[in-house]
């Protein structure tokens, strides 16, 4: 019989796929800004507050999923409820929000920059090998937020860059978080 700090992080990473699918749906509408010349603010705060709304619904499900076998489970929740907040917010306030969208999604991108560099170092503590990776990808997130809320008029003329690049990243570090969580999976 497995000790059960053991049976515990294998339950918690057996939901490892939720976090895989909001990656691709970051990566989706990543590359979808990219790749579609964005026409205005408005349609940039749609597809924005979408994502958001529907990558909360998964992050939320996943820590609800794992509130009693995952430590830190409350930080992945509150980051779920502030996607799905936020997402409501500019989904509702259109016109406010191409004012004020080059300074939230640099606070959300701050706020998950934070977030993936806390989760690597969760990772380190339970032997992942590559969570440096993890790490740099938040410290990048970091930096990026960091442009955009220092400059938020630079922001606002490269709003579709700068989000096609949050998109992206996110969605990387939540693609690589589910794998390591799928070889935990399997390790334990």
């Amino acid at each position: 019989m497995r000790p059960k700090y053991l049976r515990h992080n294998h339950d918690a990473t057996q939901y490892w796929w939720l976090m895989f699918y909001s990656g691709l749906l970051f990566i989706g509408l990543g590359i979808w800004i990219l790749a579609s010349p964005v026409s205005s603010y408005l349609s940039l705060s749609l597809l924005f507050a979408f994502g958001m709304i529907f990558a909360g619904i998964f992050e939320v499900t996943f820590a609800i999923s794992n509130r009693k076998r995952l430590h830190g489970w409350g930080w992945t929740l509150s980051g779920g409820l502030i996607d799905i907040f936020l997402g409501n917010y500019l989904l509702n306030l259109p016109l406010l929000t191409m004012v004020v969208m080059p300074i939230i999604i640099g606070l959300w991108m701050l706020f998950r920059g934070f977030m993936a560099i806390s989760s690597s170092i969760e990772l380190r503590a339970y032997g992942v090998l590559d969570w440096v990776w993890l790490l740099l990808t938040g410290i990048l997130i970091v930096i990026l937020s960091v442009l955009i809320i220092g400059d938020p008029f630079f922001g606002s003329i490269n709003i579709a860059v700068w989000t096609a690049f949050a998109f992206l990243l996110s969605g990387i570090f939540r693609i690589l978080l589910s794998l390591q969580l799928k070889g935990l999976a399997r390790n334990l």
